[in-house]
């Protein structure tokens, strides 16, 4: 009996030590193109560790790496951080985004940047960004009733939904974007009125 609980737990661990098929590690070659790449583009600066993801297309693999800078503390209690994202691209050379995301932490010190953190998509004012952060689940509750009145929304009205972003659409008015806990996207559009925001349209993809 106790050589088969050996053998259960044996295979358990070798289940979570196995890699995911959907991850493997970096090639001598990537690797090497990347320390190469980094050591033109931002000599001296620490190499972050390289990780190897399949693409959106199941198919081909997708080498980056990110790194954040600092967090800054904005308005009590908004910390923001910048996050560069390295990625290599299909010729082998590699190119290098930043992106600001921001989240609420109640101490002077913004401390680790959580996984929960929102990106922001265009430059709001502080004051704004926390308001639409702090009032988000409200307003995704109200949304909720949108949702069943849009063909594209209604079969994810009742999915549990995640804040990504924050930022403004082409008519001006505030956006708040979603993701679902089966992967699909959220939009929600939010209309300021005096110290009222109001959840205005929705569009789910």
């Amino acid at each position: 009996m106790r050589y088969v609980v050996f053998l259960a737990a044996m295979a358990a661990q070798a289940a979570v030590a196995a890699p995911s098929a959907d991850t493997r590690a970096p090639t001598l070659a990537e690797q090497r193109s990347f320390e190469q790449f980094m050591q033109r583009s931002a000599p001296g600066t620490p190499l972050p560790p390289l990780r190897v993801q399949r693409a959106a297309d199941g198919k081909t693999w997708l080498a980056s790496a990110s790194v954040e800078a600092p967090p800054l503390r904005l308005v009590l209690p908004l910390c923001r951080v910048t996050r560069t994202r390295y990625t290599q691209q299909a010729d082998d050379s590699w190119r290098s985004d930043s992106s600001q995301h921001v989240w609420i932490h109640h101490t002077t010190s913004c401390g680790t940047p959580p996984a929960s953190m929102v990106e922001l998509r265009t430059a709001l004012a502080e004051i704004d960004m926390l308001r639409l952060i702090q009032a988000q689940g409200e307003l995704l509750q109200r949304a909720r009733l949108l949702m069943a009145g849009n063909t594209s929304c209604a079969p994810t009205r009742s999915r549990n939904f995640q804040l990504r972003s924050l930022g403004r659409g082409a008519d001006g008015m505030f956006l708040l974007g979603y993701e679902s806990d089966i992967g699909s996207r959220l939009d929600i559009t939010v209309r300021p009125s005096r110290a009222e925001l109001t959840a205005w349209n929705v569009n789910c993809r």
